[in-house]
């Protein structure tokens, strides 16, 4: 029985692969380790999208649930205008300290994993970065770790939803 999430997914678009040393660079920029189920998603699909692309979450700030969904998944290489370093290395004004952008929403948010508690964490909590929401009220929960975040995906209920 296969239990991983990431093999459940079709995705589009996909950029340039992706080599370990890639990778490992990313990595030491960073200084953290990225959890092992998202590296093996950028593997097969790096800056993509998911065809199952949104996903709910309880928005603190707004204090009710809300859908949105996964505009591309930021990619690790550098030559692309989208790319995981730029946000990391340039990211908005108060964009929380320990979050780590890996996707974007196409509205100026992003999905996030969630290093608040320490960067040692080898599969941190996926949260929702919301850029217009008052600071305090901008970071929102979606799932436990990656592996679970990919689980919530799905396919947009209304047509109109893009």
């Amino acid at each position: 029985m296969n239990n991983n999430k990431n093999d459940d997914i079709k995705w589009l678009d996909c950029r340039k692969k992706l080599s370990e040393s890639q990778i490992s660079s990313i990595e030491n920029q960073i200084c953290t380790n990225l959890p092992a189920s998202y590296i093996s998603c950028v593997k097969n699909c790096n800056g993509g999208r998911p065809t199952k692309p949104c996903f709910e979450y309880y928005d603190i700030g707004l204090e009710e649930t809300w859908i949105t969904g996964v505009g591309r998944f930021l990619s690790l290489n550098k030559e692309r205008h989208d790319n995981f370093m730029k946000s990391f290395l340039n990211p908005p004004e108060f964009f929380p300290k320990g979050l780590i952008a890996f996707a974007e929403n196409g509205g100026g948010n992003y999905i996030c994993f969630d290093y608040r508690e320490g960067k040692d964490n080898p599969d941190p909590p996926i949260a929702y970065w919301n850029h217009e929401a008052d600071v305090g009220k901008d970071v929102s929960f979606v799932a436990k770790n990656f592996e679970e975040f990919l689980g919530i995906l799905k396919e947009p209920e209304d047509e109109q939803f893009y």
